[in-house]
């Protein structure tokens, strides 16, 4: 995702930041503008902002644990201001692991909202009060239970606590991309199958979203309806994803493999390898060695900029090529293979059969076996 940068990596997932982060802060100071707050109040609400995108990490490593324990891998996790992501690799195959995923996030939620209340539960009577006293007076709040001041530390741990409830609550709710419209499908799935499950839930989400961009209009706040339109838009792309799922799940690597390649070597001069870039058919190529080995792949990108260089002359194939590919075999399936090279961003890969060099998959091929195969699904 573009516009994104990192900030740490725990268990081997990078988390990342999307540059819009940044702008809740300026809503933050704008409020505390508005309201006339002090500083020592506005760098209170921006540390329960701080916290609480704390507390949606730990939601979203959930997810990423329990999915890597049914070998799914997690590309990155990535913060914005409506949320977090953690972008998996694939889905996870079976209906119950799929729950298990969806359910861990909120389930996180609530563990932090536990063990938070720990503390002034077992703190002292007055805390208790103070704990007690404050929930009540946010369900009843024309009563007089919260008639005296709260500690500023026990009021930051209460609003955390009802933050992280909250968390759990609207993730719930029946819709993508919440977690309740993944669990939802689980559920569905287990008799009707992904596809009919993720059409349903799809519609349900939508019509959630419906409501929920109503609402905003009707209230004015063009966030809520912002939301809706988000939650309307992800529940449409959710059912276009599984559709082309059981798409790539009826072929294989060797249904889009091209036989037809140009071999480089490594002793290449830089201008051949442009010369045959500048015939438009290949835009990367496989490279070999004087024994025919394979050592690597040479792609746009390093040409482009060697001709922009102007320094194209003096290097060699072998000087440009990058020695770290994945090698596919024909008989691997077309579903698993795909959304590993859009994650890892393969223009090109080897495919082999028997041990033997047959052919290679580019970026192009797969994309245009899938428009056909789409096209002619639709005319059927």
């Amino acid at each position: 995702m573009k516009g994104v940068f990192q900030i740490a990596k725990f268990f081997g997932i990078p988390v990342q930041v999307h540059w819009s982060f940044v702008l809740i802060f300026g809503w933050v100071f704008y409020v505390g503008s508005t309201e006339s707050l002090d500083w020592w109040s506005m760098g209170s609400y921006a540390l329960l902002v701080l916290a609480l995108f704390g507390c949606v990490v730990l939601h979203e490593f959930g997810h990423a644990l329990t999915a890597r324990r049914y070998g799914v891998e997690t590309r990155d996790i990535i913060l914005s201001p409506i949320g977090g992501v953690a972008r998996l690799d694939r889905l996870p195959e079976k209906p119950w692991q799929e729950f298990m995923v969806a359910i861990a996030g909120p389930l996180v939620n609530i563990g932090i909202s536990l063990v938070l209340s720990i503390v002034p539960l077992l703190a002292s009577g007055e805390s208790r009060r103070q704990f007690f006293n404050y929930f009540y007076a946010l369900f009843y709040p024309n009563s007089n239970a919260f008639s005296y001041d709260i500690s500023p530390v026990y009021e930051f741990l209460f609003l955390l606590i009802i933050v992280n409830i909250v968390l759990a609550v609207f993730n719930l709710l029946p819709a993508f991309p919440m977690d309740g419209g993944r669990v939802l499908r689980a559920l569905l799935s287990i008799r009707l199958g992904r596809l009919r499950a993720t059409r349903i839930a799809s519609y349900i989400g939508q019509g959630f979203a419906v409501l929920l961009a109503g609402y905003g209009i009707w209230s004015m706040s063009p966030i809520t309806a912002l939301i809706g339109v988000f939650v309307f838009m992800t529940a449409a792309s959710e059912y276009r994803m599984v559709k082309l799922d059981g798409l790539l799940g009826h072929y294989t690597v060797g249904d889009v493999t091209r036989r037809q390649f140009t071999r480089l070597y490594t002793n290449d001069p830089i201008p051949l390898a442009i010369e045959q870039y500048r015939q438009g058919m290949e835009k990367d190529f496989l490279v070999f060695d004087e024994w025919q080995n394979l050592i690597g792949v040479l792609p746009e990108k390093e040409l482009v900029e060697a001709a922009k260089d102007g320094a194209a002359g003096e290097l060699s194939v072998g000087q440009l090529a990058n020695t770290r590919y994945e090698a596919l075999l024909a008989s691997d399936s077309l579903k698993a293979i795909f959304p590993r090279m859009q994650w890892k961003s393969y223009q090109l890969l080897p495919v082999f059969e028997q041990g033997r060099l047959i052919g290679v998959v580019d970026n192009n091929s797969v994309n245009s076996f899938i428009q056909l195969k789409q096209k002619v699904r639709w005319r059927k």
